[in-house]
């Protein structure tokens, strides 16, 4: 019995770290809600672009894939999905900064590419 209550606690404490993760994500300030100018005001030009691609082209794509049905609609979906999941790394990739070109790490790379 008391594995089980060690798992319970294990439980509630990943959930509370969830939970929390969640409502920092939430008050993150580059949310889908925040329009302002244009489609999404306050995301990134290249999310902006990448939202228009959705709403237009990819979404009537869906909607044909949808009418014509079967095997088609589904890889519409997971088509779908895809880009969902590269939207997804876009709004990541904007929230981070560049990371500074190290020295070492070039000289490396060239070395490397001298072996060649």
């Amino acid at each position: 019995m008391s594995d089980l209550e060690g798992l319970m606690e294990r439980l509630e404490k990943a959930v509370i770290r969830l939970e929390s993760v969640s409502s920092k994500l939430q008050r993150s300030p580059l949310t889908e809600d925040n329009i302002v100018n244009g489609l999404n005001g306050g995301v990134p030009p290249s999310l902006e672009a990448f939202d228009i691609l959705l709403t237009s082209v990819v979404t009537r794509y869906l909607k044909n894939s949808r009418d014509i049905g079967e095997d088609v609609e589904k890889h519409a979906e997971m088509v779908n999905a895809a880009f969902q999941v590269q939207r997804s790394f876009l709004k990541l990739a904007s929230l981070h900064q560049q990371p500074p070109e190290v020295g070492c790490t070039i000289s490396l790379i060239n070395i490397l590419l001298k072996m060649r």
